[in-house]
């Protein structure tokens, strides 16, 4: 398939997408589209992350939907709510055009009730994380007997980490006619067998890339820094990258609550996102980061599945992976839809050795980067502490007006260039004590 505009998608779906530009497939795009077009077996779809794997599989899945039947056809099952809402927009945004198509998002931590009402009109492909979409099965709220296509995004994810349970009592509900399609960007080898359970149709793979091997637009390094300097590390990069998107991955909700507040204090801008947040917390987060009101995200693992924000310029990973697939995933959050971007790995010395076994794994190598000199990291946190001033609030009525006119006028005889020299000299004799 060399164009959407000359393929047999659905003309309303190829409508939406020459509105948004684009008529060019991507390689996982061009290569499944056509089979899955046509194909009534299963199919296992594998590339990188950001390569277009959700249209990859939503356009032929909506262009092969029944609009003239109420019926539930195609379920979309996704491992966190962040992925469960972005694949519910991007499948809308295809079906746009294609007024009796009803695709709903179905995802804890919204309102039962609501989803019931949204449910309740004719939904033919639902979009849902595993235990939102059991409960409202096992509620008789959706009915399941008419599903032809299961998709299971992000399938290594949801087959490896505690959702199989919920699954197989979904899908018991259904008849054993339909086809199953699993995409995903790393298919560790413990899937494989797990995988055989899920799929009892004719076979189709196709797999674009390398196995185990990140996009190749993304700029791999690494920085082996000792603990007591991280922070000022981080401080230097934050500064480089001041003013574009970035993601700092923690391993844990505590280390992303933890780096939150450090960089809180410092007047540093940034949104956190983790498990513990209520889901109404953590769309406004998402949707403040897509909007450009905040430059920096700080998740844990759970963001790397659903986060897909264009121009992220930088993924830090703060802490270590524990896994490759980890790695592939936090990475493949920048350079995406064919652009460049960094992932900068953090290594404490103790580590060397799990970051060759990582790097092994990936069939990469991470470039190792300098620490900045100290004078380097001492001029940073000088600029980001002059923005923290420039941000700071006045003292109001903490001080009485004779104590502010009394220091006002220790400084009134100076320049503004001469007050801010001085500012500045103060600050750094302060820092080298």
């Amino acid at each position: 398939m060399d164009k959407f505009s000359t393929s047999q998608v659905h003309p309303e779906i190829i409508k939406a997408l020459l509105e948004k530009g684009i008529d060019a497939p991507s390689e996982i795009q061009a290569k499944a589209i056509p089979i899955l077009l046509t194909h009534s077996g299963d199919f296992i779809g594998r590339s990188a992350t950001g390569t277009g794997k959700t249209y990859a599989y939503g356009a032929p899945l909506l262009s092969r939907i029944d609009t003239k039947s109420g019926k539930v056809q195609a379920v979309i099952l996704v491992p966190t709510r962040e992925l469960c809402e972005q694949v519910g927009q991007e499948l809308m945004g295809l079906a746009q055009y294609m007024t009796e198509l009803k695709i709903e998002s179905i995802y804890g931590g919204m309102s039962l009730k609501a989803q019931i009402h949204d449910l309740s009109n004719g939904t033919q492909v639902v979009v849902a994380t595993p235990g939102r979409l059991m409960d409202l099965v096992q509620r008789k709220v959706v009915h399941l007997e008419t599903l032809h296509f299961v998709v299971f995004d992000e399938a290594d994810e949801m087959l490896l980490k505690g959702f199989r349970t919920d699954i197989d009592k979904i899908l018991a509900t259904a008849q054993r006619n339909y086809a199953t399609w699993l995409f995903s960007a790393t298919m560790p080898d413990e899937i494989s067998g797990i995988i055989q359970k899920y799929l009892h149709k004719e076979l189709v793979r196709v797999q674009v890339g390398t196995i185990d091997r990140s996009n190749q637009g993304i700029r791999h390094q690494a920085i082996i820094v000792p603990a007591e300097d991280k922070m000022n590390v981080l401080l230097h990069y934050l500064k480089l990258y001041q003013g574009q998107k970035g993601i700092i991955f923690c391993r844990t909700k505590s280390g992303v609550q933890k780096l939150y507040k450090q960089l809180s204090a410092k007047k540093i801008s940034s949104g956190a996102i983790h498990g513990d947040l209520p889901q109404g917390l953590r769309n406004k987060v998402m949707e403040q980061y897509r909007a450009g009101y905040i430059d920096l995200l700080l998740a844990t693992d759970v963001a790397a599945r659903g986060v897909d924000v264009e121009d992220v310029a930088i993924v830090i990973q703060y802490h270590l992976p524990d896994t490759a697939e980890a790695y592939t995933h936090r990475s493949g959050r920048t350079s995406r839809a064919g652009k460049t971007g960094t992932s900068l790995t953090f290594v404490f010395p103790e580590e060397l050795d799990k970051l060759k076994i990582l790097e092994g794994e990936l069939h990469i190598q991470l470039k190792q980067q300098p620490i900045p000199s100290v004078k380097d990291q001492l001029v940073n946190k000088a600029i980001l502490w002059g923005a923290k001033i420039a941000k700071e609030k006045p003292v109001g009525d903490k001080l009485d007006e004779a104590t502010k006119k009394e220091f006002k006028g220790q400084l009134m005889h100076l320049s503004k260039d001469e007050l801010l020299e001085k500012l500045l000299a103060t600050y750094l004799r302060e820092q080298q004590g």
